[in-house]
């Protein structure tokens, strides 16, 4: 079962029991740090840096919100 509270949190429970997850974030960035320590990939990263701050960095608006799914979503079986 998936508990989501007002603050934000979300607690998924199998049988009383609290399991532990952590979030995979698709919307990353290129690190400076990367850049200057990878000589030979110096110049793609860069690349990719400067193509970063022309797309806008928000997440895609067609998929719907977190609280706007209905209860079968987490639903097994």
């Amino acid at each position: 079962t998936v508990f989501d509270y007002p603050d934000g949190r979300l607690v998924i429970k199998h049988r009383g029991r609290a399991l532990p997850y952590r979030t995979f974030d698709k919307v990353r960035q290129v690190d400076q740090a990367a850049i200057v320590e990878n000589k030979r990939l110096g110049p793609v990263l860069a690349y990719i840096a400067e193509q970063q701050k022309l797309l806008d960095v928000s997440r895609s608006q067609k998929a719907p919100g977190r609280r706007g799914q209905g209860a079968s979503l987490f639903k097994a079986g």
